[in-house]
Parts: structure tokens; C-alpha cells; sequence
């Protein structure tokens, strides 16, 4: 994945969280922009706030795919 792609992705509006798919089959939640920063100096760098305070570092290069997280209400109830 390009750095222009991860941005472009970021900025749509209304915002869409999404998972990073890595090619070892692990997918890494965004559930919102401010999970994630890229590195101003080193654009295919990303880090990626877990939500127990840790982080993923993201070599944005080995990104294998993109997957749409589903929106609030999607899911049916019982």
C-alpha cells in the first residue's frame, strides 16, 4: 500500500474505519483517524494504537490488503 492511498483513505468523508491486512494474515483495526500516524519522514511508516494502550510499527509496503470495518447497525440483533 502507498502512503498517498493510506491518506486518500484517511481523509474520505464521512470517515469508514478499515483493517490493515498483512501478508502473515493478521488484520490491524483503524477504527478511527486518530488511531493511526505516519511518519512525516518516512511516509511508509505507520503506527497503529491498539486500544490497550500498545501500538502495531507498519512497514506500509508489506500492507497485502484493505478491508472496510462494518459500520455501527450493521449487524443484526437476536
Amino acid at each position: 500500500m502507498t502512503p498517498e492511498a493510506l491518506k486518500d483513505r484517511l481523509h474520505e468523508q464521512p470517515f469508514r474505519g478499515f483493517a490493515l491486512r498483512m501478508p502473515d494474515g493478521r488484520a490491524l483495526p483503524v477504527p478511527h483517524p486518530e488511531f493511526i500516524s505516519i511518519d512525516p519522514e518516512e511516509e511508509r511508516i505507520a503506527i497503529i494504537w491498539k486500544g490497550n494502550g500498545g501500538y502495531w510499527t507498519v512497514d506500509l509496503e508489506l500492507v497485502s490488503d484493505l478491508e472496510l470495518l462494518a459500520k455501527n447497525g450493521d449487524k443484526r440483533r437476536r
